[in-house]
């Protein structure tokens, strides 16, 4: 059994695994049910949505990884050590995998080089500005943006960096980490930089033979194994492009969306989907733990002392 551990409300990207043919056992379990449990059964544990949850949750998390360890049961995704966006991003700068920067909005300043656009630390909103070519243009976006109500805290600056791989068509990459494997997933193609969700219409056969022949060959598993390692990252999707040939990573997110592609204009999708789902059912059977055998226990003194302050409560009060 795999057991992923999520924010409350965001199971539902981990529950469309469970539609995958042949994958192993997939259980759920939000933050707030683990940090109740006095034990737990012998599983592989996922441990996901650092960026939803707070400080001390994740602390706590970190102390119910390491009884896990301890008792020689697999865990990916470290919650003491896995980098978020920010401080992930400004790694893989600084380590040359990505050439692009980031600037903190509420530590750094403004910008050094642009272009550059706005986006949140945390959630999953994408660029909240369009691209800004000044730090005059800069200052005013992020002033705009605090007065709507977004946390300087939470804001950050990233440096442009995409390529359109034809005229007006830009082209997302996917791959994921599973322990030690490394899977190219699939890609997103749009007439805006962003390509967050894709528009369909855009692409051509010609674009999705060679999407199929990336999977296939598993194109991208070489380039990006570097980038999940440095991020402390071993369960997660990587979004990404190229420039210029070279990886440049934009996030690694620890709980993507699983769909399949059931129906597509280009049936070719459906067969180029079915073969990547088929590849990470594998690589989570690779990952499998058997159930049975004695449980373990959470008995970490500050998870045992936090139970005892939480009593009855249907909802949490952690407090550190």
């Amino acid at each position: 059994m795999i057991c992923f551990i999520t924010s409350g409300s965001h199971k539902y990207a981990v529950r469309e695994l469970r539609d995958v043919p042949g994958m192993p056992k997939i259980d759920l379990m939000s933050y707030n049910q683990l940090l109740r449990k006095k034990s737990l059964p012998r599983a592989t544990y996922v441990f996901t949505d650092f960026d939803r949850i707070d400080f001390w949750t994740r602390e706590l998390a970190a102390k119910a990884y390491r009884c896990l360890t301890a008792n020689n049961a697999r865990a990916l995704n470290d919650p003491a050590s896995a980098r978020t966006r920010l401080p992930m991003l400004k790694k893989l700068q600084g380590e040359g995998l990505n050439s692009f920067s980031v600037w903190d909005a509420e530590m750094d300043g403004l910008p050094d080089r642009y272009p550059v656009f706005l986006r949140t630390r945390a959630a999953h909103r994408g660029a909240q500005t369009e691209l800004l070519t000044t730090p005059e243009e800069a200052r005013s976006a992020l002033d705009e943006l605090v007065r709507s109500g977004l946390c300087l805290s939470d804001l950050m600056f990233v440096e442009y960096c995409a390529e359109p791989i034809e005229d007006g068509l830009f082209r997302k990459l996917a791959a994921y980490c599973v322990g030690d494997e490394v899977i190219t997933g699939m890609s997103v193609h749009d007439e805006n930089w962003h390509a967050k969700y894709g528009k369909e219409g855009v692409a051509s056969e010609a674009h999705y033979l060679d999407e199929m022949q990336a999977v296939k060959e598993n194109r991208h598993a070489a380039g990006i194994a570097g980038h999940f390692k440095a991020a402390g990252i071993s369960f997660g999707r990587a979004d990404f492009t190229l420039v210029k040939g070279k990886v440049e990573v934009y996030e690694i997110n620890t709980n993507p969306n699983n769909s399949l592609i059931l129906d597509h204009p280009f049936p070719l999708r459906v067969e180029t989907d079915a073969l990547f789902h088929q590849r990470l059912a594998e690589a989570m059977r690779a990952i499998d733990t058997e159930t049975g055998g004695d449980p373990i226990l959470m008995d970490h003194p500050d998870l045992v002392s936090q139970r005892k302050r939480d009593g009855y409560l249907t909802r949490p009060r952690w407090t550190p």
